[in-house]
């Protein structure tokens, strides 16, 4: 009985240390595929993908009883049923052609909705979340890189390798007022990258202030990043970064507060071209002549004449004429075209549009209430932390969270495969900050 005895504790400890070297080579994986995320994304997939079979293979018996994975399951169920009767029944003979293109589209949700679950596993404690946030400052180094050499050094490509699997787009500038892009293929996306890092730098730099080294190193990180976000010329970039860090840093009051400030002043500037052209005078010294252009056209009052907004309006026509299984992927561009006869966007500039487009309303219902609720759980918890149990990196990561999302609302660069995977990493890492919190919020 002694020796049966002994045996089984061998098993067990040998089954346990096992475990431990599996997890601890899971980790090492996921760090090694947020590192090569920015800049070399089909080598940050091979690593990320190990490191999803290993999150799986440590974690299955989770994944069909949590919530949140029953409604992406449900979400993909939609998908892949809209994109089967797209395939079968075109809605438009014209647009058969591009039926096929909704399996295509399904590759930029599904995988992704495995990852939500995949990476939670190494998102599950605060200093698992830093480990990720120092490896993302990593990743963003190249992004810095590739602005340098083409903002100040005027070196343009694209450059690519791996068969153009790997591309660094850096291309010329149009005219003077062009954005930065660096290795992006648009500044926009450009500007979602840095401004979604900005906090997880700013972090780093107040936490290493005794670090002397340390911290000149994440100070002149973080001073290129807000350097490069401003010359994207992103408006979006600039407004979800403002955004997201007065609702996480204020309370409610005083957000609201700053949130009527904000828009007196602009109704002030815009109402009386004085005091709007020296503002313009004063701003051009400090920020790009482009970006100050899209400011002023967004403030003034004919809003009727905005293509974005145009953009929003069809996508809504279009929606309501095919509500429950939508119209399919990359079919938007052409009808837009057709209804509308001028310059062809090629996607509706918004997640929850998007998705009710793609693949119709339930899907974007689901969706959107998937996400909105996992920050209104963490917002609460947040609100609610008298005894300041949630600690700063955590309110950091929901900064990025948000304004990662906020960004989506009117523009869409989840297309890039870099972006949509930092996007799901973002909300699995606020799912674990709930999952951490939701016990010990309360109990005092």
């Amino acid at each position: 009985m002694k020796l049966l005895s002994k045996k089984l504790n061998y098993f067990d400890i040998s089954r346990k240390l096992h475990r431990i070297n599996l997890s601890s080579l899971g980790q090492i994986f996921f760090l090694i595929g947020i590192i090569f995320l920015a800049s070399a994304l089909p080598i940050s997939l091979i690593f990320l993908l190990m490191s999803i079979i290993i999150s799986f293979k440590e974690n299955k018996k989770n994944f069909l009883w949590n919530k949140w994975n029953i409604a992406l399951l449900v979400t993909s169920i939609f998908m892949i049923l809209s994109s089967f009767l797209r395939l079968i029944f075109p809605i438009q003979s014209e647009l058969s052609y591009l039926a096929k293109n909704s399996w295509i589209d399904i590759m930029n949700w599904i995988p992704l909705f495995v990852s939500f679950h995949s990476f939670q596993f190494y998102l599950k404690t605060s200093s698992q979340r830093i480990l990720c946030c120092k490896a993302l400052i990593i990743s963003t180094i190249p992004v810095i890189f590739s602005c340098i050499t083409q903002y100040w050094f005027k070196v343009y490509g694209p450059f690519s390798t791996f068969l153009g699997l790997i591309t660094w787009y850096q291309k010329p500038f149009e005219n003077a007022q062009s954005g930065v892009e660096g290795l992006f293929s648009n500044p926009n996306y450009t500007g979602y990258w840095l401004s979604t890092i900005l906090p997880l730098s700013l972090y780093f730099l107040l936490k290493n202030k005794s670090k002397k080294y340390n911290s000149f190193f994440i100070l002149i990180v973080t001073v290129l990043i807000l350097y490069f976000l401003i010359n994207t010329s992103s408006r979006n970039a600039l407004i979800s970064i403002s955004f997201s860090t007065l609702l996480v840093f204020c309370s409610k009051v005083l957000f609201i507060k700053l949130l009527f400030l904000i828009t007196f002043l602009l109704l002030i500037v815009t109402l009386n071209p004085t005091i709007a052209a020296k503002s313009y005078e004063f701003l051009k010294v400090f920020l790009p002549i482009k970006l100050l252009d899209k400011f002023i056209l967004f403030s003034k009052l004919d809003i009727l004449s905005l293509h974005r907004l145009d953009i929003y309006k069809n996508a809504l026509y279009f929606i309501f004429r095919n509500p429950l299984f939508g119209w399919g992927a990359s079919t938007f561009g052409a009808l837009y075209l057709l209804k509308s006869g001028i310059s062809p966007a090629v996607h509706t500039h918004n997640l929850i549009l998007e998705i009710a487009y793609n693949y119709g309303i339930v899907s974007s219902l689901i969706i959107t209430l998937f996400i909105f609720n996992l920050f209104f759980i963490t917002l609460t918890y947040l609100k609610k932390d008298k005894f300041n149990k949630i600690l700063f990196i955590d309110k950091i990561w929901l900064t990025s969270a948000i304004s990662s999302i906020i960004f989506h609302m009117s523009d869409f660069p989840y297309y890039d495969g870099k972006v949509s995977i930092l996007f799901w990493l973002l909300l699995a890492g606020i799912n674990s900050i709930n999952n951490e919190y939701k016990k010990i919020i309360f109990s005092k």
